[in-house]
């Protein structure tokens, strides 16, 4: 058979059957698909359980199942990827050298839902679904989603749609569903009865109704390297827009998680348009742009587990905590691993894993060498040392979505430069914790240089527009450094907020040369706040930054 294999648009048939037969012929190396429509549906897709850290675990139907593929490419210029229902596009696990390019990808119907606020009071809100939302009520109860698997009202979130942004300071009604009674008045209007958080939903903005599950991320990559992902447009997933785990040198280049261009939806994914637990090697964004999806442009960080004695002294019992973290490897022979005190972060043991038993997708054994020099106390835990990447984000837009922008957690070298972040929260969070996500680890080299952060912190997500904030028990905040050698240098700050770096926890943390300018995009917040925030850090230099001239 040929290497290649061409593809081309035929209507609105289901594509799914002729790539796994395609994908059945172990020497095939590329997939090229003429400009158009392709439709994708889960009825004949092949199936694989898989772990998507920070993401729904399960059996999942998928289009694309690439699998031990090497020097692969699919190339697709002008397609559009339409999926539908409950089907997970591409899987990528095992690979190497593998390319995506050139496509748009989008769902028939998405898995949220949107709606406009027609009026609000303290007991409740009437809204009526958009088009192209097709919401039901049943028993009380309000369901959106493709039709064969109708989500459940979980959460609601309300945007400003002539921003294109969350609503300012508005805060999520997590729970919302559970305590809220729905009621349909007429068709195309129902009444949502329920207490939500201040400030109350402003008629005329739109609401989104999430679930609270993320089953169908648009791509997962797992242990594999070399990837390139570019020129692509991920319009939608019921979940993360790219889940990568695992994995080596990752590239994005001009990938945009954005709605469709058609204006038809405020909301594009129903998580983090990407993320990256415990890879290695590089992660590259550039010339990327993210915009209103449902959580973070993008998360990249390893995975804390706790930690217990076991039967040896060298060996130790580990357990994943977050569910949403089941089922990844947390190590393998050879990796190096440490283990950090619960309370203050701090690294007391470094060692070498000689021997790895995966009891569950829980409890793992680890036998180190050399062994811990004391047994690990309540709350201790291990981190992966050698799953930690050097990043690059530069050129990258991010504005519109909830929460914050870019979160990072990996000891290698850490360059954001020449980026545009228009976010309702920190345009750069620098955390780790081991207390409640169990996201690692200690940053070491950070530049964060010539962004411009774009009013930042309009809404409730964040402390400044740069917070850095490990997560340290109160009682050890004034002598733990988790973090060190941060440099936040010629950056443009247009703020209405006072708040412009908050940090605590570094050692070594220069803030530079750096441009502020006021802004009364918002109404103004703390502006008497102390713009550099450094109270429990150590080896502090703020110098030569150009502070708004006082009225």
């Amino acid at each position: 058979m040929p290497d290649t294999l061409h593809f081309s648009p035929d209507g609105r048939s289901d594509h799914t059957p002729a790539i796994r037969s395609a994908l059945a012929d172990t020497g095939l190396r590329r997939l090229v698909f003429a400009p158009g429509r392709y439709d994708f549906r889960p009825e004949r897709a092949a199936e694989h359980y898989v772990f998507p850290s920070n993401n729904d675990e399960g059996l999942k139907r998928v289009a694309f199942p690439l699998l031990d593929r090497a020097d692969f490419e699919i190339e697709a210029p002008g397609a559009l990827f339409v999926f539908h229902g409950g089907i997970v596009p591409f899987l990528l696990q095992r690979c190497a050298r593998v390319t995506l390019r050139g496509f748009s990808l989008d769902w028939a119907v998405p898995f949220h839902g949107e709606a406009e606020v027609l009026s609000s009071d303290p007991a409740g809100v009437e809204i009526r679904p958009l088009d192209g939302f097709p919401c039901r009520v049943a028993h009380g109860r309000v369901h959106f989603g493709p039709p064969e698997l109708r989500y459940e009202l979980r959460n609601v979130l309300e945007f400003d749609p002539v921003r294109r942004e969350t609503a300012y300071l508005v805060r999520d009604n997590y729970g919302i569903g559970a305590r809220c009674h729905a009621r349909e008045l007429a068709p195309g209007r129902i009444r949502l009865e329920a207490a939500f958080s201040e400030p109350l939903p402003t008629p005329g903005n739109v609401l989104a109704l999430m679930g609270e599950r993320r089953d169908f991320p648009a791509i997962i990559a797992d242990a594999s390297e070399s990837l390139l992902f570019e020129n692509l447009r991920l319009h939608h997933a019921g979940g993360m827009g790219l889940i990568a785990q695992r994995s080596t040198d990752l590239t994005l280049r001009r990938v945009h998680v954005t709605p469709p261009p058609d204006g038809s939806r405020l909301v594009s994914t129903t998580a983090d348009a990407t993320h990256f637990v415990n890879c290695r090697g590089h992660v590259r964004l550039l010339d990327c742009r993210f915009e209103q999806q449902m959580d973070d442009p993008a998360n990249i960080h390893g995975i804390y587990a706790r930690v217990a004695p076991a039967s040896e002294p060298a060996q130790l019992e580990c357990r994943l905590i977050h569910p949403q973290q089941f089922g990844v490897t947390l190590a393998a022979p050879g990796d190096r691993v440490e283990l950090i005190d619960g309370t203050s972060l701090e690294t007391w043991h470094q060692a070498r894993v000689v021997a790895v038993e995966v009891l569950n997708k829980e409890f793992t054994l680890l036998t180190l060498d050399p062994a811990p020099p004391r047994p690990p106390r309540p709350g201790d835990a291990l981190g992966n040392l050698t799953w930690s990447a050097d990043v690059e984000i530069r050129g990258c837009t991010c504005r519109g979505n909830r929460a914050r922008g870019f979160l990072l957690s990996t000891s290698g070298q850490i360059r954001v430069e020449e980026n545009h972040l228009h976010v309702p929260g920190a345009g750069v969070l620098i955390e780790g914790d081991a207390n409640f996500w169990f996201e690692s680890g200690a940053v070491r080299d950070v530049l964060i240089r010539k962004n411009h952060f774009d009013n930042c912190n309009y809404g409730v997500w964040g402390r400044a527009a740069i917070q850095i904030s490990p997560g340290v028990a109160e009682s050890a905040r004034r002598g733990s450094r988790y973090h060190r050698n941060i440099r936040i240098e010629e950056n443009t700050f247009t703020a209405f907020d006072g708040r412009i770096v908050y940090a605590h926890g570094v050692d070594d943390l220069h803030i530079a040369r750096n441009r502020i300018h006021p802004s009364d995009t918002y109404p103004a917040r703390h502006p008497d706040a102390e713009p550099f925030d450094t109270g429990t850090c150590s080896r502090v230099l703020v110098q030569d930054n150009a502070l708004p001239t006082p009225a």
